[in-house]
């Protein structure tokens, strides 16, 4: 714990002296957030935010700081500290301007070994795009964490071996509809509303099975799903893309240009989450390469991804 405590103390210092507006560790580099209550102290009356996945630390005695929790997927270090900020920022504890200082490391490792200095403004994708204190004020914060929850499992593990790509729309129900029409027969049509309602984890697994329809999923801003299988056909386009992003990433940025949704992709070819708003890309959160060799259903899942990569 040298190292890290030296990391730590660093940090809190750090943060204290450029005036930063938070600090986000990465919490699951440890095995007991005890590690960290000699930081805790440091930082008293210091704004701290542990980003967690899943139920990990339930429970904590670390009740000093706030905990973010973030999908229960091995994430790069830097898409551990993207999908952190933008989670803090759809609960409004981050806003266009605040200077973080993030740290972050391999779960589980007991070693922070990466620090990031933020400002949160035009140079990060995110809040370039947006300039609200929240990803979506009209959006239920947990229907759209619980939305990239999926989509970022659906990313990493694909579905029973094989690759998934897809697209979840949030919000704005009526106008998406307007500028789309439904490609196969509806699977969420006549089910009452609290049986289609994607915050009920007994819906997960049905989720994930339609995810392997072409379409998208049409949900609205309190959970409920109003369709699968859609295709979007806005009439008109958004910002020019990156090179190498497919008519999926097309027509999730055009409906958000058109509308005041949300939209979620999950590529097909390389697993990558992409969050578009106002026909712009919020972030994208890349599927992380496995240390060592692929097995031969990675190689087959994910065709797009041929280098090996550490976290």
């Amino acid at each position: 714990m040298n190292f890290t405590s030296e990391i730590l103390h660093h940090a809190a210092a750090m943060a204290k002296s450029i005036e930063a507006d938070a600090l986000i560790v990465y919490a699951d580099v440890f095995s007991s957030l005890r590690d960290i209550d000699s930081f805790l102290d440091e930082t008293a009356g210091f704004p701290v935010y542990l980003a967690a996945r899943g139920e990990s630390h339930e429970g904590s005695e670390a009740t000093r700081a706030n905990i973010i929790r973030v999908p229960g997927i091995r994430l790069t270090r830097l898409g551990q500290i993207k999908i952190a900020v933008l989670l803090g920022f759809s609960r409004g504890h981050f806003v266009k301007g605040n200077r973080l200082v993030c740290l972050s490391g391999i779960a589980g490792s007991g070693r922070l070994d990466t620090l990031v200095i933020m400002e949160v403004g035009d140079e990060f994708e995110m809040f370039a795009a947006t300039g609200t204190p929240e990803v979506a004020s009209n959006i239920n914060p947990e229907v759209f964490e619980r939305v990239l929850d999926i989509a970022t499992t659906l990313g990493y593990e694909g579905r029973e071996g094989k690759a998934v790509g897809t697209t979840f729309v949030i919000g704005d129900v009526n106008r998406v509809l307007e500028f789309s029409h439904q490609m196969v027969l509806n699977p969420f049509r006549g089910y009452p509303e609290e049986e289609r309602n994607i915050l009920d984890p007994a819906l997960e697994e049905t989720v994930k099975e339609f995810a392997a329809i072409d379409g998208a999923f049409v949900i609205h801003p309190d959970g409920q799903i109003e369709a699968a299988g859609i295709y979007l056909k806005p009439e008109t386009g958004s910002e020019a893309l990156p090179r190498g992003l497919g008519t999926r990433h097309q027509s999730a940025a055009g409906i958000t240009a058109i509308s005041s949704a949300i939209a979620i992709t999950v590529s097909e070819s390389t697993g990558t989450v992409t969050v578009f708003r106002d026909g712009k890309i919020l972030i994208e959160l890349e599927r992380p390469r496995p240390i060592g060799p692929w097995t031969p259903q990675e190689a087959q899942a994910f065709p797009g991804l041929r280098e090996r990569e550490t976290l």
